[in-house]
C-alpha cells in the first residue's frame, strides 16, 4: 500500500520518543561514533616526532622565502635554523608535560633564546639586541628589498621563524590539528614572497611547494596506520618516497616551465613601468628639516651632483627609465670610467643624508670607499649603495675629470658631434621642432663652433629672462620656450634651466638637466651642505669631454667652464626658490608611506578567488566522499552476500535520515519506526532487516531479498528528500553528520578489519 509523499516529511507530527531506549538485542550494532577513550588512544598512537618532522618541512619552505628578502646566503640558513628550533621547542615542551604556568614560561624563554642564538658568534650584538632590532624596525620603510641582513634583522627573523615553527608544531602535537600546523607557515611564505626579488620568486616558490608536499606526505603516512596502531615500516616508507621522487621532479620542472615560459599563465603587461621615464616629484623646502646633509673637503666649490633628467617626453623633462640604468658594482680599483683622465677629488662625509644615492662630481672617474658596496650608474652618473640606505659617518672620496678649457671646447667641430655614441644621441637630442623665437635667436648666434653658438644662447637666457616664482619642475613646451625668449621673458628658475637644455638640443648638442647641490657653508677646511644649497643646472655633452655642467650668474654672460675652479660658482640672486627641484633625490628623516599595506591588499585580493574555490571544495567534499563510499561499499557488499547487502541498504537509509536531522543512533530498525507515522514501506524494510540480521532469515542466501531491501531503501530516501524544501535537500547533500557518526560502521566492508580473535562476540558477521 503506497503512502503519500509527505508522510515522511520532517513537518509531520512524530510520536513522542520514549523516555529511555530499550536495550538492543544481542547482535544489534552498538551506538556509532568514537568514544573519548578511542580518541585518546588514537592521539597517543601518533608519533610526536613524525608530526614535528612533517611540520618542519613547510617551516623550512617559509624560511627559504623569508630569507630571500635579504641579501647574501646566510639569511635562508639562519631563518631555517630558527624555524627548526621553534619546532624542537614545541616537541620538547610536549614531552615534558608540565603544568600550564611552567609550559608558558618555557615557551616565552625558549623563543627569546632562539632570537639570541641566531646572533652568534657576535657576542656584542647579543648584548644590544633590543636596540639593534628597534633600529631595523625604524628603517624598514626606507629600505627596498633585498636589504642587508644586519644584526637587528637577524634577531627579528629568528623570532619570527621560531614563532612560526613553534605554533605549527604546537597545533599538530597539543591541539591535535596537524593539518592546520602544516598549513600555518604558508601565509608567512606568501607574504614574504611579495618582497622577494623577481628573479628568485619562482625558485623560492617551488621550494616552498616541494617542501610542503614532503611534509604532507609524512603527515599522510603518519595518519595511515592500521586499526591496531601499526604503521608502515621505515623501509616501506623509504621505497614509497623513492618511487614518488621522479613524479615530484617532473611536476616541479613542469611548474617551473609554466611559471617562466608560459605567458598565458602570467601574460606580459602592455606597459612596463620600469621602461617608462618618470616625472620627478618635489617637496617644498619649507617642509624639509634644516640640517647638515653632508660635508665636503675639496678645492672645488661644486656642483655636488646627485643625478639628472635626460628624457624629454610629453612637454616634460623626466628621469631616465629604471630599466635603462647602467648600474655596475664599483670594483677594488674604484675606477668607473677609464676613458677620462683623473682630475680634482672631493672627500664626502655623510651626516643627515638618507636614501641610497650619494653626492658626487660631474664625470666621475673613480670612487674610493670603505664599508658598504657601491654601484655606479654610467648613464645617469649616480653613485649608489648596492644595498640598504646611507648611514651617518660614511666617508668616501670621488675623483672627477679635469675641468674643460674653453679653447678645447671651441676646437670641437660639427663632424665630431656626429660621431657621438648613438645611445646618447637617442635620448640626448630628443626635442620637438624649434619655435620661431628660438629660430630667430639661433640665426643671430655666431657659427664659428657649437660652443660659441651655445655660449651666445646660454648668455641670452641669463641676460633677458627674469627669474620669478618657484623652482619646482613643471612641464615646459616649445611654445613656453618661445614665450620666455620672445614674449614675457619671465620664468621660474627651473624653466630657465630647462630652456637652456632645450636650446642645446636645438643646435645639436646633447643635454640634460642635472640636479644636486652647490657651494655650502665653509666650516674650517670643509664645506657643510644643507637642503637650501640645492640647485638644478644644465649639462651639455661634448665629444671627448663628456657631460659638462654649466652654471651661470645674472651678472656674467660667460659660462662657468675653464681651468679656474673659482669660476664654478653661482650668485645668490639666482638661487632656487623655496621649491627646489631636487627633493625627490634628497630623502629626509620622514619615512615614505609604507607599501606593505598595499602589498598585503593585493595579496589578499589575489588570494580571495583561490580561497573561495577552496571553500567551495570544502563544502562539496562531503557529498563527493559519500558518493565514493557508497560505490565502494556496494561493491564490497555485493561480493559478501545477501546479509551484507540488506545491512548496507538499511544503513544507507539511516545515514540519509541522519543528514536530514533524524539522528537516533541507539534506535534499532523496529524502534526507529516509532519516530515516524505508520508507513508500509518503512515497516517492510525494518522487519526485513531485523529478520535478515538477527532472525529467521540469517542463513538465507536469496539475492531477491537483498534487491527488495535496496529498492525499499531507495524509495524511502527519495520520498524523504522530495518532502523537504530545496535548501534543506542541498544542505543534507553536503552534510557531514553521516560521515562523522555513521549508523552501522560494522557494515562497511571497505574498512580495515581487526583480526577475528579481537572482535567482539556481538559484532555482526557480515562477511
Amino acid at each position: 500500500m503506497a503512502i503519500e509523499t509527505d508522510e515522511l516529511s520532517s513537518d509531520s507530527p512524530a510520536p513522542e520518543a520514549p523516555p529511555a531506549a530499550a536495550p538492543a538485542p544481542a547482535g544489534v550494532p552498538a551506538p556509532t561514533g568514537l568514544t573519548d577513550a578511542n580518541v585518546d588512544e588514537d592521539i597517543e598512537a601518533r608519533s610526536p616526532v613524525r608530526l614535528a618532522l612533517a611540520v618542519a618541512f613547510p617551516t623550512i619552505g617559509a624560511a627559504m622565502m623569508v630569507g630571500g628578502v635579504f641579501t647574501g646566503i646566510s639569511p635562508r640558513p639562519v631563518a631555517a635554523v630558527a624555524g627548526l628550533l621553534g619546532v624542537a621547542l614545541a616537541l620538547g615542551i610536549h614531552r615534558i608535560k608540565r603544568g600550564p604556568l611552567v609550559a608558558n614560561l618555557l615557551v616565552a624563554l625558549g623563543l627569546f633564546v632562539i632570537g639570541i642564538v641566531v646572533l652568534l658568534p657576535s657576542v656584542g650584538d647579543m648584548l644590544h639586541v633590543s636596540g639593534l632590532a628597534g633600529s631595523a624596525v625604524r628603517g624598514r620603510s626606507l629600505l627596498r628589498p633585498p636589504v642587508e641582513f644586519l644584526s637587528g634583522w637577524r634577531a627579528i627573523v629568528g623570532w619570527l621563524m621560531a614563532c612560526v615553527g613553534f605554533a605549527g608544531a604546537w597545533l599538530a602535537l597539543d591541539v591535535d590539528r596537524p593539518s592546520l600546523g602544516l598549513l600555518l607557515p604558508l601565509p608567512v611564505a606568501a607574504i614574504a614572497g611579495i618582497s622577494v626579488p623577481k628573479d628568485s620568486q619562482v625558485v623560492s616558490g617551488l621550494a616552498v611547494l616541494v617542501l610542503f608536499a614532503i611534509g604532507l606526505g609524512l603527515l599522510s603516512s603518519e595518519q595511515s596506520g592500521g586499526a591496531d596502531g601499526t604503521r608502515p615500516t621505515a623501509a616501506y616508507e623509504m621505497r614509497k618516497a623513492l618511487k614518488a621522487l621522479p613524479l615530484l621532479a617532473v611536476l616541479t620542472l613542469g611548474l617551473y616551465f609554466l611559471a617562466t615560459h608560459a605567458d598565458f599563465l602570467f601574460p606580459k603587461s602592455l606597459i612596463d613601468p620600469a621602461q617608462q621615464p618618470q616625472k620627478p616629484k618635489t617637496v617644498p623646502l619649507s617642509q624639509v628639516q634644516d640640517r647638515v646633509l653632508f660635508s665636503v673637503e675639496s678645492k672645488l666649490t661644486g656642483p655636488w651632483r646627485i643625478g639628472g633628467l635626460d628624457v624629454y617626453q610629453g612637454n616634460a623633462w623626466r628621469l631616465p627609465p629604471f630599466a635603462a640604468n647602467q648600474l655596475k658594482p664599483v670594483n677594488e680599483s674604484g675606477v668607473v670610467d677609464a676613458a677620462l683622465p683623473v682630475g680634482p677629488a672631493a672627500t664626502f662625509r655623510v651626516a643627515g643624508l638618507g636614501g641610497a644615492v650619494l653626492p658626487g662630481l660631474p664625470n666621475t672617474v673613480a670612487v674610493r670607499a670603505q664599508g658598504p658596496t657601491l654601484s655606479y650608474d654610467a648613464r645617469n652618473g649616480n653613485i649608489r649603495l648596492a644595498n640598504g640606505q646611507v648611514t651617518p659617518g660614511l666617508t668616501y672620496t670621488v675623483f672627477g675629470s679635469p675641468l674643460a678649457k674653453v679653447s678645447d671646447l671651441k676646437a670641437i667641430n660639427d663632424t665630431e658631434f656626429d660621431k657621438i655614441d648613438p645611445k646618447i644621441r637617442a635620448y640626448g637630442l630628443q626635442i620637438p621642432p624649434m619655435p620661431p623665437a628660438v629660430a630667430s635667436l639661433i640665426d643671430q648666434a655666431p657659427k664659428t663652433s657649437k660652443f660659441d653658438t651655445y655660449q651666445f644662447l646660454f648668455s641670452h637666457t641669463l641676460k633677458d629672462i627674469t627669474a620669478k616664482g618657484a623652482g619646482a619642475p613643471v612641464d615646459i613646451s616649445a611654445d613656453r620656450v618661445n614665450d620666455l625668449i620672445g614674449g614675457s621673458k619671465t620664468g621660474s628658475p627651473y624653466e630657465i634651466v630647462a630652456t637652456q637644455a632645450m636650446l642645446a638640443r636645438w643646435i645639436g648638442i646633447p643635454s640634460r638637466i642635472g640636479y644636486g647641490f652647490d657651494q655650502g657653508t665653509v666650516v674650517g677646511n670643509v664645506r657643510e651642505v644643507r637642503p637650501n644649497n640645492g640647485i638644478s643646472f644644465v649639462e651639455v655633452y661634448f665629444p671627448g669631454k663628456k657631460w659638462i655642467p654649466i652654471i651661470g650668474t645674472p651678472e656674467k654672460a660667460e659660462p662657468t667652464v675653464g681651468s679656474d675652479p673659482s669660476l664654478q660658482k653661482k650668485d645668490a640672486s639666482i638661487k632656487p626658490s623655496n621649491d627646489i627641484a631636487v627633493q625627490l633625490y634628497l630623502p629626509t628623516f620622514t619615512p615614505p608611506p609604507s607599501v606593505l599595506g598595499k602589498q598585503i591588499a593585493v595579496g589578499v585580493l589575489l588570494a580571495i578567488p583561490f580561497l573561495l574555490f577552496l571553500y567551495l571544495l570544502y563544502l562539496l567534499y562531503p557529498g563527493l566522499k559519500k558518493a565514493r563510499l557508497r560505490s565502494q561499499r556496494r561493491a564490497a557488499a555485493l561480493e559478501a552476500g545477501t546479509r551484507a547487502r540488506v545491512a548496507l541498504a538499511y544503513s544507507e537509509w539511516r545515514d540519509y535520515a541522519t543528514d536530514f536531522g533524524f539522528f537516533y543512533p541507539t534506535d534499532t530498525p523496529l524502534m526507529f519506526l516509532d519516530r515516524f507515522i505508520d508507513d508500509e514501506e518503512h515497516n517492510e524494510l525494518a522487519w526485513l532487516t531485523t529478520r535478515t540480521i538477527w532472525g529467521d532469515l540469517q542463513g538465507a542466501d536469496d539475492p531477491a531479498l537483498a534487491t527488495v531491501a535496496e529498492e525499499l531503501s531507495r524509495a524511502l530516501r527519495r520520498r524523504l528528500a522530495s518532502a523537504q524544501p530545496g535548501t534543506v535537500r542541498l544542505v543534507a547533500g553536503v552534510s557531514r553528520l553521516s560521515l562523522r557518526d555513521p549508523y552501522a560502521p560494522e557494515t562497511d566492508l571497505t574498512l580495515k578489519r581487526q583480526p577475528r580473535k579481537e572482535r567482539s562476540d556481538e559484532a555482526i558477521p557480515v562477511g
